[in-house]
């Protein structure tokens, strides 16, 4: 008899948005992702702030969705902000709201998300990106449990429940200066840290299965399977955009492959061509995992950059010190599609 430790834990979400709506199953086999899903049902009924870690593309969303489903405020608002595309007053006005004639264009009364999320949960995507003049303001919210919308006279209670995420390490930014020390210990009461695809790889068959359903169902295709070949060069990859990346490669091949099962060709050529992928009987040579490294690494300077440009191309290149032109090679050689991972 299978043991019921090895199954995989199948969570129920609703409205997720990287989903498009709809049931979402989400299937968690490996250990250190059973244990974040542990921790995080045990905090979940209480009001302590928690922080979640993970690189991008780990799920922070998802599992601040599910704190929320599972704690006591589940019929409450679920409010998500994405910190790292604020700054200055469009900062204030997206979390505080304004009245009528606040400012120039205010031609009514509008509410920020400290007023939107009333007794819910406030979700506080990429926290880290929070403009050093903007954590001051937000701390002294959260010490009061007060706001005042931009213009307006008097204080209004805040109630909601804060689950923050970022993929950058805060405690170095704090020893940096270029995060809140005081901002930093309210929002991190309970850390829960979400591990990358790549140091748990039992779960790859599990999400890629649950991919290849999903997307079929969506787009009226037959059910592809993925062969033993295909399935051990997934398990091999680095996943730099980790679950979003295999959500993202699935759906491709759904859309092209004609059914049947997706032999190793079939896999896109980042994926396929990755060294470590040709490195199932022996350790890849030194230069083949400096080859991957530096791969990872770019990949990453590349979306952190982005995310810093607010979804410019000219500013990304900028920023990474190359010219548009050698961006668009990278892009094309990574197969990484910006504008889709901006949604």
């Amino acid at each position: 008899m299978t043991s019921g430790k090895n199954l995989p834990l199948r969570l129920h979400l609703d409205d997720l948005p990287e989903e498009g709506g709809g049931v979402t199953a989400v299937l968690i086999g490996s250990r250190s992702m059973r244990d974040a899903h542990q921790l995080a049902s045990k905090v979940a009924p209480s009001d302590a702030p928690i922080l979640l870690q993970g690189e991008s593309g780990t799920g922070k969303e998802l599992f601040a969705r599910l704190i929320h489903t599972l704690s006591n405020r589940k019929e409450k608002p679920f409010i998500p902000v994405n910190c790292g595309v604020l700054k200055g007053e469009l900062f204030a006005d997206k979390f505080f709201g304004h009245e009528a004639g606040a400012f120039t264009g205010a031609s009514r009364q509008q509410k920020g998300s400290f007023e939107l999320a009333g007794d819910g949960t406030l979700f506080l995507d990429e926290v880290g990106e929070i403009p050093p003049n903007n954590q001051a303001d937000f701390l002294r919210v959260l010490e009061q449990r007060t706001f005042r919308r931009l213009g307006g006279e008097r204080d209004l209670p805040f109630d909601a429940r804060i689950v923050a995420a970022t993929n950058r390490n805060l405690l170095e930014m704090v020893r940096s200066g270029d995060f809140r020390a005081d901002l930093y210990y309210r929002l991190n009461v309970v850390p829960v840290s979400l591990p990358p695809l790549r140091q748990r790889t039992d779960d790859i068959p599990h999400l890629a299965a649950h991919f290849l359903e999903h997307y079929a169902h969506r787009y009226h295709r037959p059910v592809p399977s993925l062969a033993e070949e295909s399935l051990a060069i997934l398990g091999k990859y680095a996943w730099p955009g980790n679950a979003r990346e295999l959500r993202n490669m699935i759906e491709r091949l759904v859309l092209v492959h004609p059914g049947g099962a997706i032999e190793p060709d079939d896999l896109p050529p980042e994926v396929l061509n990755s060294p470590l992928a040709h490195s199932a009987e022996s350790p890849a040579p030194e230069s083949m995992l400096l080859e991957a490294a530096v791969r990872e690494a770019e990949i990453k300077a590349i979306l952190r950059a982005f995310r810093h440009a607010q979804g410019s191309k000219a500013k990304t290149a900028e920023i990474l010190g190359i010219s548009p032109r050698t961006l668009r090679y990278k892009l094309s050689e990574y197969g990484l599609d910006l504008d889709r991972t901006a949604r």
